[in-house]
C-alpha cells in the first residue's frame, strides 16, 4: 500500500481537485485506491460524487473499513465530514495528543487489499498536515505558478523533512505546478526557478489552468470524467502514470 499525500503551504492551488483525480486516475488503471480527507474544508466529496446531504466522515467514524464511501467513479473515500465547531476543537486537539492517529488508521485498512491511499490536507502547518506528513509514503507539494506559492516550499519542506527523517519507506517530497497558464512570463519564470531549485524533485508535468476543472465540480464530477480530453485531464493522466512508474523504480 502505497500512501501519498498532497499538501500546500497556501490555500486555493487545486489540491484537492488533484487528490481527488489522481485517485480516480489511479482507479481507472485497475489500482484499488481510497482517498482520504483531512481537512475541516470538506471538499473532497464535491469531486468524488457524494450526497451533498450526508453529513458523516472522518470525524465521527474515524479511519476504519466501516467509514469508507464508494464513488461512482472508482476510487473509494473517506470525506472529513460536516461538523460543529466544538466537534472541530475536539477532533484537532485529539490529534494533537495522539500523532499517529491516521497512520495507524491506515493500517486498519489491510482488509480492504488497498494500493493507494491519498491523502489531502488544509494548506500550511497544522496537525492534520503532520498527521499525513507521518502517515505518508511520497509527498506531493502544489503550488502555483507565482510568487507567494514559491515562497512557501522551503517551509513545507523542512516540516516534511522534520516527519520524515529516517524512516525507510519514505519515497520523498516533489513539487508539483498546477494551474499553469499557457502563455505567461512570470508563469514560466517561476516554473523555470523552482526547476533550477529543486532539480530532480519536481513532478515533470505541470497541470495546465483548464476551465473544465471548475465546469466539473459545478456537475460534482471528477474533470477526467467530465472532460477526459481535455487539458488538464490529459495532464493529470501523465501525474498518474508518473506516479505509477516511479513507484516501480
Amino acid at each position: 500500500m502505497h500512501v501519498i499525500a498532497f499538501v500546500s503551504g497556501k490555500g486555493g492551488v487545486g489540491k484537492s481537485t488533484l487528490a481527488a483525480n489522481v485517485a480516480v486516475g489511479l482507479s481507472q488503471r485497475g489500482r484499488k485506491v481510497l482517498a482520504i480527507d483531512l481537512d475541516p474544508q470538506n471538499s473532497l466529496r464535491l469531486h468524488l460524487g457524494m450526497d451533498p446531504e450526508d453529513v458523516d466522515g472522518l470525524v465521527r467514524e474515524g479511519i476504519s473499513p466501516k467509514s469508507v464511501f464508494d464513488s461512482p467513479f472508482g476510487a473509494k473515500f473517506i470525506p472529513f465530514g460536516r461538523v460543529r465547531d466544538s466537534e472541530l476543537a475536539a477532533f484537532t486537539a485529539h490529534l494533537q495528543a495522539h500523532p499517529r492517529w491516521v497512520a495507524e488508521g491506515i493500517e486498519s485498512l489491510d482488509p480492504l487489499d488497498l494500493d493507494f491511499v491519498i491523502l489531502d490536507t488544509p494548506p500550511g502547518p497544522t496537525p492534520f498536515l503532520t498527521q499525513a506528513l507521518q502517515a505518508a509514503h511520497r509527498i506531493i507539494v502544489v503550488v502555483l505558478p507565482d510568487a507567494a506559492s514559491y515562497a512557501t516550499l522551503p517551509q513545507i519542506a523542512a516540516l516534511a523533512e522534520q516527519y520524515t527523517a529516517g524512516r525507510s519507506d519514505f519515497r520523498g517530497i516533489y513539487r508539483l505546478i498546477n494551474q499553469m497558464p499557457t502563455s505567461s512570463r512570470l508563469g514560466h519564470q517561476v516554473r523555470a526557478a523552482m526547476a533550477a531549485d529543486y532539480a530532480g524533485t519536481m513532478v515533470p508535468v505541470s497541470v495546465h489552468r483548464d476551465p473544465r476543472v471548475s465546469q466539473a465540480l459545478a456537475y460534482e464530477r471528477p474533470v477526467l470524467e467530465y472532460e477526459p480530453g481535455s487539458m488538464a485531464s490529459l495532464d493529470i493522466q501523465y501525474l498518474t502514470d508518473w506516479l505509477l512508474d516511479s513507484m516501480t523504480e
